[in-house]
């Protein structure tokens, strides 16, 4: 969680090496490799080549495969479910960094149709099953590291702790590679109640971070606040306590967008949300990442996938149907898990690949 020093004091002919820690200021790399740009195909040339326009942010998240171990894993591309409708009959691409250089777009499974909040249409989020093959340079965010309201009462997470958001930079995407920008600010509120967004009162939370255009759908990543009790002798010298900043990889949630107004309202009690040509009050709206887990075991894709984990075990083990034979599978499964090759080899033969140019 933190880079080790070493301290040297001398004193009285005597010294002493001690232990310590500096707070990190490092992101971690699974904050920069999970992201991916999404963009709309504009034009096509004679040849078949594609080009078009950068517009939004995605990432990846992730869910095991079986309970009793954490790979092989479903991967998913998440995104703001504005951005989805944006796109709404229209070719779109994500486009992943490629290992060795380059970018590539990433393939969905199971057909291309966006998933929303099973019940919360104010949860601005969408995502979509996708295949990562071995060529690509992404990392995934495990529902492990979700930031759920235990994980965040847990961890002590509050107001004015650090976060980070990953996302597309519009002026300066990158020309061989996606080049993410990352943007840091601290949790401003965590409201106890509904807050008004231009999809309607919803759950979210506020951060002190200037939203840009592109960044929309970027993961949100908080760094807690960690109070390490000081050893007596530091604490009658006046020093109670001290404080660093823990890890970064736990996800507070999906940018939204900035706490935008029109500029006549700005002093009116009431007021509507202007998302395209709104003042920008330096105050980003995050989903929480409790929405991203719901979204994820709708009783839609928990089938889903069970229908998948089943094909792809009769793919190793045929007749998987009983049940003594089903637990048996899952106890060879925890002992010996499936390589990453041996799971994407299954899922092709268990899924229906969608052609790029079908993603929308």
């Amino acid at each position: 969680m933190h880079t080790p020093t070493r301290e040297v004091s001398v004193m009285n002919g005597r010294f002493t090496v001690s232990g310590g820690y500096d707070p990190p200021v490092r992101i971690p790399d699974v904050v920069l490799k999970c992201v991916a740009f999404v963009g709309e195909a504009t034009l096509r040339s004679a040849d078949g080549a594609v080009s078009g326009d950068l517009l939004a942010t995605g990432f990846f998240v992730s869910v095991p495969l079986f309970k009793q171990v954490r790979v092989p894993r479903f991967v998913y591309f998440v995104t703001a479910k504005h951005v989805a409708s944006d796109l709404a009959g229209r070719e779109a691409y994500f486009l992943a960094n490629k290992k060795g250089g380059g970018v590539k777009p990433i393939e969905t499974v199971v057909g291309n149709e966006w998933h929303l909040h099973p019940s919360d249409p104010t949860a601005d989020i969408a995502l979509i099953q996708v295949g990562v093959d071995r060529d690509l340079d992404v990392d995934t965010v495990g529902i492990e590291d979700f930031g759920t309201p235990e994980r965040l009462k847990e961890l002590n997470v509050g107001i004015g702790d650090l976060v980070h958001s990953t996302g597309l930079f519009t002026p300066a995407p990158g020309q061989q590679r996606n080049m993410p920008i990352v943007r840091v600010g601290n949790i401003a509120m965590m409201p106890e109640e509904q807050i008004q967004t231009e999809l309607g009162f919803a759950d979210v939370f506020l951060i002190e971070a200037h939203s840009l255009g592109g960044i929309s759908g970027s993961p949100v990543f908080v760094r807690p606040t960690i109070n390490f009790k000081l050893p007596p002798e530091m604490a009658r010298s006046g020093v109670n306590n001290a404080f660093w900043y823990g890890h970064g990889a736990t996800l507070l949630g999906l940018m939204h967008g900035h706490w935008d107004i029109r500029e006549s309202e700005m002093n009116q009690a009431f007021f509507t949300h202007d998302r395209k040509h709104g003042v920008n009050m330096g105050i980003a709206i995050v989903v929480p990442a409790i929405k991203i887990l719901e979204t994820l075991f709708s009783p839609e894709l928990a089938i889903e996938r069970e229908r998948m984990s089943e094909k792809i075990k009769r793919a190793f083990v045929p007749g998987t149907d009983s049940a003594r034979e089903k637990k048996e599978t899952e106890k060879a499964a925890e002992q010996s898990p499936f390589t990453r090759d041996d799971f994407e080899d299954a899922l092709k033969k268990a899924s229906r690949k969608i052609a790029p140019e079908s993603k929308q």
